[in-house]
């Protein structure tokens, strides 16, 4: 896990949206590795990796939940910004 995920949220919005792009290129990442996974997968040679691809659908989501914290926290401050003119 990315060690800013484990802090308190920024203040400025630059180093929130710059961690939303860390997050987002994660979550692709994810998404790789979990189509990977799905491809190599053979039933019937009972190949399968339903734990791993179980978690990283929890990553993925974890990942989704701290995007949409930052997407929150940039919005009240854009507006409180707007409240000062």
């Amino acid at each position: 896990m990315e060690s800013f995920l484990q802090k308190p949220l920024p203040e400025t919005i630059s180093e929130l949206e710059a961690q939303m792009a860390l997050i987002g290129a994660v979550q692709k990442d994810c998404d790789k590795k979990i189509r990977e996974l799905m491809a190599a997968e053979d039933v019937e040679k009972g190949i399968v990796f339903p734990q791993e691809i179980h978690e990283l659908h929890q990553q993925k989501n974890m990942l989704e939940t701290h995007m949409q914290y930052r997407r929150v926290r940039i919005n009240r401050l854009r507006m409180y910004k707007g409240l000062d003119r």
